[in-house]
């Protein structure tokens, strides 16, 4: 090897050395001398949003169960007069509940997993919405 690399090597080696042993001295100095900033907290009142009072409350079919038919109803509770959207994997309803806020309405299903989306959405503008899965299969268990 050759004396000249050799003492690059070495002069480049020390130039790393110097270089960082100077900035974690800086920045050990600058640990030490900054203050501590502190900021005045002021006291915001917050006061707490309403829960929403809209519920939607699906009563058949489950959550997570087997059907053996292509149609199955859809029924549930809800605010009363809400309008209720379902979406499903053949299509989409829009219907509206009734004074007592029940609701009712039949869906197809196609062959396997159907997520099924419903929102409910009332004049004051809340919305909820619940998801099920019903899976239809005409197989023999």
């Amino acid at each position: 090897m050759r004396k000249e690399v050799l003492i690059a090597i070495i002069i480049g080696f020390g130039l790393g050395l110097v270089i960082t042993f100077g900035i974690w001295t800086a920045n050990k100095a600058l640990k030490e001398t900054a203050p501590a900033t502190t900021t005045p907290t002021e006291e915001v009142e917050v006061t707490p949003m309403p829960a929403p009072t809209l519920e939607l409350v699906i009563t058949s079919p489950e959550n997570n169960t087997i059907s053996e038919k292509e149609i199955v109803e859809l029924s549930g509770q809800t605010a009363p007069r809400a309008i209720i959207a379902i979406t499903y994997p053949e299509g989409e309803k829009l219907l509206e509940a009734d004074e007592d806020g029940s609701f009712s309405t039949e869906i197809s299903l196609i062959g396997g997993d159907n997520l099924i989306k419903i929102s409910a959405f009332n004049d004051e503008g809340d919305e909820t919405t619940k998801t099920l899965t019903v899976v239809y299969s005409t197989a023999e268990i």
